[in-house]
């Protein structure tokens, strides 16, 4: 039941009757579709409806020609189609065969009528009331001081005045935001930088580490009587020779600006590389000694190892700068470890404690000593441990037995090459170590970087979000400010233009503009609270509508499938068989039947009961069911066989599908109560044979003659 609202009123009675007058014949409608009345009675309600449609649009065209209506000959034509409409629906009634189409006719008449009212008759109101048609004469009624606040309103732009008033505060923000992101942006162009230079670590562990085994090979070659070491000096240059130009490229790809404390190195690192092909080929004419070698590599070295030492005062960052202090400590131990290394394989090859070499030796157990001391007192107990562990592991203790001997100038049983190859593997130990730092040490370095750039993002968005907020704050104020004060007669017009009773209006209370603003509200909620109702009432049919959808698709489902073991049932068998042997015929697609039939199903029944001849036969029904494609149709056609259709499947695919089948039941037992029964079945297959086969009997004839034949040849088997 629609109840009229005046919110519909379009301010002309003749026409507002005839809406009503319209509301009441669907009402009317409504009520007679729920008491099922008979057709006459709707026959009499739409012959009304018509007659009413006619006269109304009458009455209005006549009213608009009176206005001189621009838009007449369109309005004419859209009451034309209404009028079709009307006839339309008058037929699709009464060609229903139920009375919930009815209902959608009647819900359609109801929508028709709102949308004829709300759409296209309230554009109307404006048309009346400048006409002088309309009853409503609020609009005209205001006093003079309205109409001068009006003017006044119109006269100056209250938009300009709103832009200008927060111009002066929005540049402060402006300027702010800027020294605030150029300030983030500087930080992280910053700390990209130092990124880029801490990353040259990575490169400075490979060269030294390089260098190192090249200076202890260097060393071994020089001093042994053969060329036990040659060949692996050879292969050890090239990979120093890869590892220097690898460190000269990534340093040249960094602005020299921010490397000013580094340039120096790089310079010395040049000059040494162009030396180092004349100190090579020195040794290899062994026209050099071992001290000046060693002496060479170690300076070579120890100003690559300087750049780890100057990045840290470069770097700001505190985690960094431990981090990389960390580095250059293991890298320092590497490089005594290294240099021990070769004096060690000098003085074995010799078996002689060459004054020079000695000393040397000596002093760099010492400073391992130094070293640890030191190492000690920054390192963290993590820390302190690895390094514990690479320097006390079996390798190691060899290598104490070696320095012992070396002191006590024991050189008999010592071998220079087995001496080389533990210390590389110790110092081995120590790169791996490095390079463990080196991944923490890249992590951090990526994390200060990601927090740079996610500083320099939150700090952009929030400036942004600061204007846009101060902007829409601005916006929002302005607009409601204007609504409220200067453009209240366009929230009037809006409401006149939705056929809305209640009205904008001045009031002369102390308050008007919250009188104003609170007679909108009020009405606003109404009309709110109509149409949730209205759509309530809808909801609800179509819930009714759904409901009833549902229960009959379900007496249809009902009607073809089995009940016992939810598989189609002979009658949907054949529509889809039908249908399928048609697609078979029309596009020349394979086509299997398979014909199923339980073995000595009956002895089941009179030996356990039908009550367990049925949990078979669902047994049965379930495997099936489930190893066919979603393609395939199971359907029992008879008390225990059963037809699978298989869509475009061949002789190869059907005989292996019912091998499969038939091993699975043979396979599987049903529990009742303890007790297994096992039962076999016997398939027959028939496929698809253009030649004769013209409709479904054909192919189930031949399928059931396999079946037989399996029966007869012992069954539990397959047959085409």
């Amino acid at each position: 039941m629609i109840i009229w609202n005046e919110g519909l009123s379009i301010g002309v009675k003749t026409l507002d009757d005839d809406h009503k007058k319209f509301l009441e014949i669907i009402n009317s409608f409504s009520e007679a579709i729920e008491q099922e009345a008979t057709p006459d009675v709707f026959e009499t309600m739409f012959s009304d409806l018509e007659e009413y449609v006619i006269i109304h649009f009458q009455k209005e065209e006549v009213l608009l020609k009176k206005c001189r209506y621009e838009g007449l000959s369109e309005h004419q034509e859209q009451h034309k189609s209404y009028s079709n409409q009307i006839s339309e629906l008058k037929e699709k009634f009464f060609s229903a065969n139920n009375y919930i189409d009815a209902k959608d006719i009647s819900h359609f008449l109801t929508d028709w009528l709102i949308d004829h009212i709300v759409n296209e008759d309230m554009k109307l109101v404006e048309i009346f009331q400048k006409c002088g048609i309309s009853e409503n004469k609020n609009n005209n009624n205001k006093t003079w001081f309205d109409k001068l606040i009006k003017e006044a309103i119109s006269t100056f732009s209250f938009s300009k005045r709103m832009f200008l008033s927060a111009l002066i505060p929005l540049i402060g923000m402006l300027i702010l935001g800027s020294i605030i992101i150029w300030k983030n942006y500087q930080q992280y162009a910053q700390t990209d930088n130092i990124s880029k230079i801490a990353h040259t670590i990575f490169d400075v562990n490979e060269l030294s580490h390089a260098l190192q085994i090249e200076r202890g090979l260097s060393s071994g070659d020089l001093s042994a009587k053969n060329n036990k070491f040659t060949e692996e000096l050879h292969k050890q240059r090239e990979i120093v020779d890869n590892a220097k130009e690898q460190f000269i490229k990534n340093f040249e790809s960094i602005n020299p600006k921010k490397i000013a404390l580094i340039l120096s190195h790089i310079e010395l690192l040049k000059k040494d590389i162009s030396t180092l092909g004349n100190i090579r080929k020195m040794i290899d004419n062994k026209t050099i000694s071992e001290i000046q070698e060693i002496d060479f590599y170690t300076e070579m070295i120890k100003n690559i190892l300087g750049i780890t030492t100057k990045i840290m005062l470069i770097n700001t960052n505190k985690e960094i700068s431990y981090s990389v202090s960390t580095l250059s400590s293991l890298l320092s131990l590497k490089e005594i470890l290294g240099q021990e290394r070769a004096y060690g394989t000098i003085l074995i090859e010799q078996k002689n404690s060459v004054h020079n070499e000695y000393q040397a030796f000596i002093r760099l157990l010492g400073a391992q000593a130094t070293f640890y001391d030191t190492f000690r007192q920054i390192a963290t107990v993590n820390h302190k441990n690895i390094i514990s562990q690479a320097l006390h592991a079996s390798v190691s203790n060899q290598i104490l037995d070696y320095k012992e001997k070396i002191i006590h100038n024991e050189y008999e049983k010592l071998d220079s090459q087995v001496w080389f190859e533990l210390t590389t593997e110790q110092i081995n130990d120590i790169k791996k170590i490095i390079d463990v730092y080196l991944e923490e040490t890249n992590s951090l370095l990526n994390k200060n970087l990601d927090s740079s750039v996610k500083n320099l993002i939150l700090w952009l968005i929030y400036i942004l979000l600061i204007l846009g907020i101060t902007r829409l704050i601005i916006f929002i104020f302005e607009k409601s400010t204007k609504f409220q004060i200067a453009q209240f007669t366009e929230g009037m017009k809006h409401l006149a233009l939705g056929g809305r009773s209640l009205r904008l209006e001045i009031d002369n209370g102390e308050d008007e503009i919250s009188q104003i603003y609170n007679a909108y509200e009020v009405t606003r909620l109404k009309l709110l609270k109509g149409d949730i109702y209205a759509q309530l009432y809808l909801n609800q049919e179509k819930v009714k509508y759904n409901n009833q959808k549902r229960e009959n698709l379900k007496l249809e489902e009902m009607a073809f499938i089995d009940s016992l073991t939810g598989t189609i049932n002979r009658r949907k068998f054949e529509e889809l068989s039908a249908i399928e042997l048609e697609r078979t015929i029309r596009y020349g697609h394979a086509l299997s039947f398979l014909m199923l039939d339980i073995d000595h199903f009956k002895n089941i029944n009179d030996t356990y009961g039908h009550a367990i001849g049925d949990t078979v036969l669902k047994h049965f029904s379930n495997i099936c069911k489930k190893i066919v494609r979603n393609l395939d149709v199971v359907a029992r056609i008879g008390g225990e066989e059963f037809v699978i259709i298989l869509p475009e499947t061949d002789e190869g695919g059907a005989y292996t599908f019912a091998q499969r089948l038939r091993e699975i039941v043979f396979k599987t037992g049903v529990i009742v109560e303890d007790k297994e029964i096992r039962y076999t079945v016997s398939i027959g297959i028939a496929l698809f044979k253009p030649e004769i086969d013209k409709d479904v009997a054909s192919m189930l004839e031949r399928a059931d003659k396999a079946l037989y034949k399996a029966k007869e040849n012992g069954r539990n088997r397959v047959e085409i």
